[in-house]
């Protein structure tokens, strides 16, 4: 069974669309996330005086995808001030920077954790890097790699907390068995022969995850989700998603959807019910029956 964590978050000015801090306990870093709108109000707090790294986060009219800007500085205020009046940079409406509490974090750490953030950016797929180049920065003794790797998972772990989700990958079912992360992993499947959809999905850290390989139709009903319909186009742009002739789509890698139904939405590009398209892989039974049985059995 998987360990909890305790994150604690701060409204700092007490509202939901202000400034907001994150902190995981027994951690050493700390989170400041802010609307743009706010950048007058963050700047002048203590936290952003610190040495640390930062993301820009907003949408360019020329990507369906978020853009992301990462950067690193000795007092990350001045660099929010600079890229404030930078007009090559009008894209971001909001910000997020991490620091550390205990203020251990060196040139050297944040300039090696700008390069993995980068990195793992990039491999996510998920939004467009505005950066114009890529550092890579591997100039740390052992010990301070080994250490900023795990400051590194931390971050991860929290930012989509506040809402960060550009950096994180759908968890891989099959990995997670092989590494003993899970005891059981329960695969759905999703057949139409006249559509030609043919996907598996599992239930992976409390997301529905359709697997690598699954097949689509591109049809779009007027009942599409203009969610689901963004979400389709944004994988498609990435190179998640590929065409196939025959107006088909195929998934390259895993994608997590919020629930099995907005899985099938999105196969069908109609509205749809997952809880009965989604069928127990060897069974028949469908999902929402599967799902009620283990409800009963509490």
């Amino acid at each position: 069974m998987a360990t909890g964590r305790s994150v604690r978050l701060f409204l700092a000015e007490g509202i939901p669309t202000g400034i907001l801090t994150a902190e995981i306990v027994n951690w050493t870093g700390h989170v400041l996330a802010a609307p743009r709108t706010k950048i007058e109000t963050a700047l002048r707090r203590e936290e952003l005086s610190r040495t640390g790294v930062y993301v820009l986060l907003g949408q360019s009219v020329e990507s369906t995808l978020p853009s992301v800007y990462i950067g690193e500085g000795d007092d990350i205020s001045k660099r929010l001030y600079a890229h404030s009046k930078d007009e090559g940079k009008e894209f971001w409406d909001r910000f997020v920077a991490v620091t550390s509490k205990d203020m251990n974090l060196t040139k050297a750490h944040v300039k090696f954790l700008e390069g993995r953030l980068i990195s793992i950016l990039s491999d996510a797929k998920k939004s467009v890097l505005v950066n114009r180049t890529e550092p890579t920065f591997d100039r740390l003794p052992e010990a301070d790699i080994s250490d900023m790797e795990a400051f590194l998972l931390e971050i991860q772990l929290i930012l989509p907390v506040v809402g960060i989700d550009v950096f994180r990958k759908a968890s891989d079912a099959k990995k997670q068995q092989i590494s003993g992360k899970s005891q059981k992993t329960v695969i759905f499947i999703l057949q139409h022969q006249s559509k030609g959809i043919n996907a598996e999905a599992a239930e992976v850290d409390g997301e529905f995850v359709m697997q690598t390989g699954s097949i689509g139709d591109l049809y779009e009903a007027s009942s599409f989700s203009p969610k689901i319909k963004e979400l389709r186009e944004q994988l498609i742009e990435s190179g998640r998603v590929e065409v196939l002739g025959g107006k088909k789509l195929r998934l390259t890698e895993n994608v997590a959807f919020t629930s099995p139904s907005a899985a099938a939405v999105f196969l069908f590009g109609t509205s749809r019910n997952g809880r009965f398209d989604w069928k127990l892989k060897g069974s028949g039974k469908s999902y929402g029956d599967y799902k009620d049985s283990l409800i009963n059995q509490n």
